[in-house]
């Protein structure tokens, strides 16, 4: 059997692989997108003859298929964080694994022209977006660098991208050997993504013993080191977390923490709203202002996401080799996601949140503002851009989950993350207008729009949340290295002190 220390590791590193295998891998439509194209999926309204002339019939049906997906991504994971609460991480993780099981089958068996299959299909994948949310609560085993391992769990929904990737190669490799034809690419897509469908069941099987019957991860920690089997050891199991209850319960009354309040059971200082109801954390004011401020700033991610192909066009990128540059530094940027956690740690959420606006900024500055205004990087230069944008990307994403366990704990986690992401929903068609407005050609205008979002939520980042950190929580990190600490904790301090000096 293994020591605790490795187990909480090894925990990671399966938490890591299973949002990766599934979590977001709606996010490479580029690589479906091509081998559906190259088969020829629905392509009935496209002349034959013209093969290298873009089908507007099929662009605008491919379309619908990842706007299915895209929206389940955000919005579905309000019905798993409910499930995980409710009936806990391991049947909430296995559910959602055999229900992308059932989307990959339908897209691996959907005929070509099959619109309302590949839809489904593309939907039903996307809900593989609530392994990640189930898998965020791992980051209570790291104690002071929770948040470290909570943005590394976001990169791992990042790095899914890469197995589209890896499908769609497979999928050319092997057409291609059987003459290139639609039958050989349909019946490649079929061998391929049945091949993944296994992979996500035989690991949806494992969650049955790794995954925790509550929102604990503890209890997978004490599987693994060999507390299990039997009656005795299954009471001690539910007399922990019973214990973990009551002591949630009983720090309900104080709303703020006082600076010498008991450590939580993972080793850092108690959430400042850990303790109370999910219906009274959903109606605090730091969830309100933690789901707007990461609402708003998904309309810019958004737009930049849906327009900067056509800007690119529009700087000279005929062949798509930048803009595929694009892709290849989203899939790269994961590498610097734990390093996102570890500054909110170190440095504090507030400052962190800053930063990443400020990249936002910056990549929208780098596209320009056009007309008199400034016209942005050259096309060479655009790889820039995307290393700032994906940085702030990340930044954004993992200063929400980080947040969320910061401020309220991980008894109400998957209600919580899963209502901000439900909301968050709702900005995503905002962009299409703004996208729209930039192909009339205004994208100037859409871009300074973007750049002034970002600027706008400041007094949020900056007025709220770095200076509540500083007065309320007791930060540990930058602040307290400033010597800015909390009245309360230096009289606590002076009181041991003198209690030391009597003895």
């Amino acid at each position: 059997m293994m020591g605790e220390e490795l187990a909480k590791w090894v925990l990671l590193a399966y938490g890591l692989f299973m949002t990766t295998l599934v979590a977001g891998v709606v996010y490479g439509w580029q690589s479906f997108r091509a081998v559906f194209i190259a088969e020829g999926v629905l392509s009935e309204g496209c002349d034959a003859n013209s093969a290298d002339v873009e089908c507007p019939s099929q662009a605008k049906e491919l379309g619908l298929i990842f706007a299915c997906g895209a929206w389940s991504v955000q919005a579905c994971r309000m019905v798993t964080g409910l499930v995980r609460d409710r009936y806990g991480t391991r049947v909430c993780v296995v559910g959602v694994m055999l229900t992308v099981a059932v989307g990959i089958v339908l897209l691996a068996v959907s005929p070509p022209q099959s619109l309302a299959m590949f839809c489904v299909g593309y939907f039903l994948l996307g809900i593989g977006a609530g392994v990640q949310l189930c898998m965020q609560s791992i980051s209570m085993l790291f104690g002071e660098y929770q948040g470290a391992a909570s943005a590394t769990l976001s990169g791992a929904f990042t790095l899914s991208a890469v197995i589209p990737l890896a499908c769609a190669e497979a999928i050319q490799s092997v057409a291609r050997s059987d003459g290139g034809s639609a039958s050989s690419y349909a019946d490649a897509r079929a061998g391929v993504l049945t091949a993944w469908c296994v992979t996500v069941v035989v690991f949806a099987a494992s969650a049955m013993w790794l995954m925790p019957r509550g929102g604990e991860f503890r209890e997978s920690v004490r599987y693994l080191v060999g507390e299990r089997g039997g009656d005795e050891n299954n009471e001690k199991t539910k007399d922990d977390d019973d214990k973990d209850d009551k002591e949630d319960r009983d720090d309900e009354p104080p709303r703020v923490p006082p600076a010498n309040a008991p450590k939580a059971a993972n080793g850092t200082r108690r959430a400042p709203h850990e303790g109370k109801s999910a219906r009274e954390q959903l109606l605090s004011l730091d969830f309100i202002l933690l789901a707007a401020w990461f609402t708003v700033m998904l309309l810019p991610t958004n737009y930049f996401i849906i327009s900067v192909g056509d800007q690119l066009e529009g700087m000279g990128d005929d062949d798509g080799e930048i803009t595929r540059g694009f892709q290849l530094v989203w899939v790269v940027s994961t590498i610097l996601s734990p390093i996102a956690g570890y500054s909110a740690d170190v440095v504090g959420r507030g400052s962190t949140m800053t930063f990443a606006m400020g990249c936002y900024a910056a990549s929208f500055v780098m596209l320009g503002f056009g007309g008199d205004g400034w016209g942005g990087l050259s096309l060479e230069a655009q790889w820039l851009n995307f290393v700032c944008f994906n940085v702030g990307r990340l930044w954004v994403f993992s200063m929400y989950f980080v947040s969320v366990g910061r401020l309220f704990g991980f008894r109400h986690y998957g209600t919580l993350a899963g209502a901000g992401l439900l909301l968050s929903a709702m900005s995503t068609p905002l962009a299409v207008p703004m996208h729209r407005s930039g192909v009339d050609g205004n994208f100037g205008e859409s871009n300074l729009a973007s750049a002034m979002i970002c600027l706008g939520l400041t007094p949020y980042t900056v007025g709220w949340a770095w200076r509540r950190e500083i007065t309320e929580e007791g930060m540990r990190g930058f602040p307290a290295r400033w010597g800015i600490r909390r009245e309360e904790e230096a009289k606590e301090e002076a009181k041991e002190e003198a209690g030391a000096n009597a003895v």
